[in-house]
């Protein structure tokens, strides 16, 4: 497949993507994961052949810029970033192919515009962070002053390469080598002093404001895309009541169980989701066009 990069300049900010195939393809919109890149998509990317997908760095990921000193971090603004995108992509319909926090956003994404989102391929995620109402102001007290603290921090500096990539092995969502070193490529920068992991460090603290329960339900009630939902056997989710109560809320989803853990489409399933996504999304076997 033709892989290329590519820049989108929204007000404010220049958000940084990578594509593969060919414009007049079927359209698929990938986001990645919380602190993660557009490189999470890598391995995916080849088994998805008859795709144009364009895998985003989020702000504040990758290649993108961060959000100005005054902005936040709240997950809408990266629906409304993902929709600046498709416009100056002229894709009036696409599909959305999402993983961890990007397939939340895609599900908020495809409640919003219900009417230019065709399919949703979700991996080990759907809905955001959810709130009870009653905590909103406390909330919003520590996200202030999270903000506060965190936009004076510039992330670690680590002497050496593989004290960098260790760190991200053992962090909030522990992965593999090889999975370190596909994300490094686009987030491990080398700095005075050694190597220090690009993320801006505001993405590390609250949001000022998450949606509740029947906020995200409503979202979910408005979809009218088909949804395929891939599942980690050992994924985080499990075992989550208020997960399981949201899924229900989808018109039409099929949820799939695969070995592996949070980030499986990065260690071993990425064939086996590559050729699920390619039936769902109604592709030929080989290179099929829109």
């Amino acid at each position: 497949m033709r892989v290329e990069e590519r820049q989108f300049e929204l007000p404010g900010l220049t958000l940084a993507g990578r594509e593969w195939g060919e414009p007049g393809q079927l359209p698929v919109l990938a986001l990645h994961g919380w602190l993660d890149n557009a490189g999470s998509f890598d391995l995916l990317a080849p088994w998805l052949q008859g795709c144009h997908l364009l895998a985003l760095d989020a702000a504040g990921h990758g290649h993108s810029d961060n959000r100005s000193p005054d902005a936040s971090y709240n997950i809408w603004q990266e629906v409304g970033d993902a929709c600046d995108v498709a416009e100056q992509l002229a894709w009036e319909r696409f599909s959305l192919l999402g993983h961890s926090r990007g397939a939340a956003v895609a599900t908020l994404l495809a409640g919003t515009y219900p009417e230019r989102i065709e399919r949703l391929v979700l991996i080990e995620g759907a809905i955001p962070i959810l709130q009870d109402a009653d905590l909103a102001p406390a909330n919003l007290a520590k996200a202030f002053d999270e903000g506060r603290r965190l936009r004076k921090k510039s992330g670690r500096i680590f002497s050496d390469r593989e004290t960098a990539l260790a760190e991200r092995m053992n962090g909030f969502s522990p992965v593999d080598y090889a999975t370190a070193e596909v994300l490094a490529r686009r987030s491990l920068r080398e700095v005075e002093g050694g190597y220090q992991w690009h993320a801006d460090q505001r993405l590390k603290g609250h949001s000022e404001f998450k949606l509740t329960a029947r906020q995200v339900r409503a979202f979910i009630e408005r979809i009218s895309a088909p949804a395929l939902l891939f599942l980690a056997e050992n994924s985080p989710f499990a075992g989550r009541p208020i997960f399981q109560e949201m899924l229900g809320y989808y018109a039409d989803l099929e949820v799939v169980t695969l070995l592996g853990n949070h980030h499986l489409h990065l260690e071993g399933a990425e064939q086996e989701i590559g050729t699920r996504s390619r039936r769902f999304l109604g592709l030929d076997p080989v290179g099929a066009t829109r």
